[in-house]
């Protein structure tokens, strides 16, 4: 096979040229140019594999340096069953080049997929929300030309994650055991190389059609004729910007917007830039003359510099106040206010910029050293200021970032703002102060390891000895500090909900309604709670073993309840997490559930999402290794039994099992994730009668999350409760008689009847 050499920037194949040879780089690199991606090849990969069925190069091929290429004369597919005959060397160099370059098509395929998910999704979230403020405050919205027609766009092709698996692990076999299995079996390698060209094909095909549609809806955000969605926003925010609120509630509407189209591919960059930045300066001119209207009569430049000079004054005295009582070391504090300034200064926070990210990066880092600095002192302090009950308990540094209304609105509150321990609710501060004084332990970290395993890990690997982990179990700063470096960076960041744009400052820009409307408190909590266990009574029951032989009750398996603990992180935040199911290892210790102090959505909803987290996770923490093991049934087991084999599910109609591949799609695989979808469906629609799941679902559901005994006399005479009403009857009766069979005994014996035993009854009653 003759060789070709080609110098950097030549154009190797061009776009429609007829395909005339198969090329195996054996030096350099080359650049192939497809639906506005570029993708590189290197020595062993092979130019051309995906161009056979097209007759001809699909890509423009470019010498991104000085390349070497071993060419294959190509007439039709009979000259590539020859090679793959005759040549193992060669045979296994197309087909691992081949399969990388499929697996990659699939993951750009997959990278579309999501990116006009996002693109749709966005959309229909920011048209409506524009609506509504052009609503409150009165002005005419603006009319987005072809919105309604817009729909969720499938592509033509849809690929399953087997077929990537499948071309990735044959490039990843040895090269030995790819020539043994292709070479001298012409059948097997004519049979791949034809597979994968239709495959390649048709993946390509799926790209071009995502990307014509990506393009067709990024003109809905910003289009070179101008009417488009940032035209609208922006118009709607400079015509509005002199009415209270106003400003505020529109400049959050356009962060969302911006920091959207920063990351969408499909855009004129330079178009966006150019209307962003005349935005911005006409924004700086219209809040300027706002100042001078708003300024007293009479006031002069003088009075002025002096409002302005008030103004830096107390971002200062804010900050400083908080950096003085921190006694952190000077580097650390000329570092911390630099960069509180620079963050205050940027226009767009939520910029995807390098610089941005970096700045956000270094401000989190810092602030936790000097929050742990603070916590610590304001432990022994009896009476800290207001300004630092703010930061520790909101991430509060500054009137300027937070906004006056915000930062006048957390002065009232700081020192007052509590939880209820008794209801399991804690600010963060008092949760802390929890561990420090030893009456809760740490969170496990992000890696799932709670304090003890880890100073039992750091003994097993002899990073310490056994002297070191004795005094470390009963350190509790030590306890602290784990809590403090592991699970409050993680779930502050989570409850916050943009992971990419954090940062843990208490900022204007992140609040999107009144702070008032959004405080979460004891009483909200304890409502969400209430109201679930109204549905679901045995929503936060757990089974534990009791022995009481004096009264002779050897093992009885019982029921106890054990609502969360709820941890306030200090964010306005739109996530809670679930973040562990029990404490270390004992099953009746609360669920420890992570939420923001200020929640930008519905608590109930939210309540009940983390609920049905909890009851997955807490059946897989008691099932052990067995959780998905049907032979032991149980929650998790038959979830897991008929998602993965739904489809031969004879019980199910094929609208049915399309509703569940939909509902995988959605959840990304993710059997928690459908199983919590459901759980919600089932307290807030089921448990009113208005179906929405399937039979199987449904059964499964009544089995384990079943509703509490009002609303099953509710529901008794319709037929698809019917059923499995009577049958739940029929097992509760006889749990019913066990249990009073016991207690009759003990009676008979003379001995007073225990506290569990009544509890248990009641329990069955329920």
């Amino acid at each position: 096979m003759p060789f070709s050499m080609h110098k950097q920037g030549d154009v190797i194949y061009s776009e429609g040229q007829p395909l005339q040879y198969l090329s195996f780089i054996t030096n350099g690199t080359v650049e192939a140019s497809f639906a506005g991606r570029s993708f590189r090849y290197k020595k062993g990969d092979t130019l051309g594999f995906y161009d056979i069925g097209a007759g001809g190069y699909s890509h423009t091929y470019t010498a991104v340096s000085d390349v070497a290429l071993l060419t294959y004369p190509y007439e039709n597919f009979g000259t590539i069953e020859k090679l793959l005959c005759d040549n193992a060397d060669v045979a296994n160099r197309l087909v691992e080049s081949a399969c990388r370059q499929i697996a990659e098509f699939m993951r750009f395929w997959s990278s579309l997929r999501r990116e006009a998910d996002s693109l749709y999704v966005s959309l229909i979230d920011l048209y409506p929300q524009y609506e509504r403020l052009c609503k409150l405050y009165a002005a005419a919205p603006g009319k987005l030309l072809g919105y309604s027609a817009l729909t969720r766009f499938t592509g033509p092709q849809e690929f399953e994650t087997w077929l990537h698996d499948y071309y990735v692990q044959i490039s990843d076999l040895e090269p030995s055991a790819r020539k043994a299995f292709f070479h001298g079996n012409p059948g097997i390698s004519s049979g791949f190389v034809r597979r994968g060209v239709e495959d390649v094909l048709s993946v390509m095909n799926a790209c071009r059609a995502y990307v014509e549609y990506l393009k067709n809806t990024a003109k809905f955000f910003i289009n070179s004729d101008g009417h488009d969605l940032f035209s609208l926003i922006s118009e709607l925010h400079l015509n509005s910007i002199n009415i209270r609120g106003a400003d505020i509630d529109v400049e959050s509407l356009m962060v969302n917007l911006t920091g959207l189209m920063s990351t969408v591919s499909s855009i004129d960059f330079t178009n966006y830039m150019q209307r962003l930045n005349a935005y911005r300066n006409d924004l700086v001119v219209k809040r300027a003359s706002q100042v001078l209207t708003d300024a007293p009569s009479g006031a002069g430049g003088a009075g002025g510099q002096a409002g302005a000079g008030g103004s830096k004054a107390n971002l200062a005295d804010h900050l400083n106040t908080i950096l003085d009582y921190s006694e952190c070391p000077d580097e650390m504090r000329n570092k911390f206010s630099r960069y509180v300034h620079d963050y205050a200064k940027l226009a767009d926070k939520n910029a995807s910029d390098d610089e941005a990210r970096r700045l956000r990066n270094e401000l989190t880092s810092i602030f936790y050293k000097v929050y742990q600095l603070v916590l610590a002192k304001s432990l022994k302090d009896p009476g800290p200021s207001t300004i630092i009950n703010m930061f520790l308990n909101f991430g509060y540094v500054d009137p300027a970032l937070a906004g006056q209304e915000n930062a006048d609105f957390l002065y009232t509150i700081a020192d007052t703002y509590r939880g209820d321990p008794q209801l399991g609710v804690y600010t963060l501060r008092e949760w802390l102060t929890a561990i420090y004084n030893g009456q809760k332990e740490p969170n496990r970290s992000e890696f799932d390891m709670d304090y003890t395993d880890t100073i039992r890990d750091m003994k097993a690997k002899k990073t310490i000895d056994a002297k070191e982990e004795t005094r470390l179990m009963a350190d509790l700063n030590e306890k602290l500090r784990f809590e403090m470096e592991n699970a409050f960076p993680s779930g502050n960041k989570i409850t916050f909900g943009r992971v990419t744009t954090f940062c843990p400052l208490f900022s204007e820009h992140n609040v999107q309604r009144k702070l008032e409307d959004t405080l979460l408190t004891p009483g909200l909590l304890k409502k969400a709670i209430d109201e679930i266990r109204d549905i679901d009574f045995s929503a936060f029951y757990r089974e534990t073993m009791y022995s009481n032989t004096e009264i002779g009750v050897p093992k009885e398996f019982l029921h106890v309840e054990v609502t969360p603990d709820f941890i306030l992180m200090p964010n306005a935040g739109i996530r809670g997490v679930m973040w562990q199911e029990i404490e270390g290892k004992k099953r009746t210790t609360p669920a420890r559930i992570f939420l923001p102090a200020f929640l930008e959505g519905d608590v109930k909803s939210l309540i009940v999402r983390l609920t049905g987290e909890f009851r997955w996770e807490m059946c897989r923490r008691v099932q052990g290794a067995r959780w998905n093991d049907l032979s032991e049934p149980s929650l998790t087991s038959e979830y897991c039994d008929y998602l993965q084999f739904y489809k031969k599910n004879s019980e199910l109609t094929t609208e049915m099992k399309d509703n569940i591949k939909s509902e995988l799609d959605r959840a990304k695989k993710n059997y928690r994730a459908v199983f919590v979808s459901n759980y919600a469906d089932w307290l807030q629609y089921e448990s009113k009668g208005s179906l929405r799941l399937n039979r199987i679902v449904r059964r499964m559901l009544l089995e384990y999350c079943t509703f509490a005994a009002p609303i099953r006399e509710k529901l008794k005479q319709n037929p698809q409760y019917a059923e499995l009403f009577n049958k739940f009857n029929i097992k509760q009766q006889r749990n019913i008689r066990h249990v009073s069979s016991v207690m009759q005994k003990v009676r008979q014996s003379g001995k007073p009847i225990p506290k569990e035993l009544q509890d248990e009854l009641e329990f069955m009653g329920k």
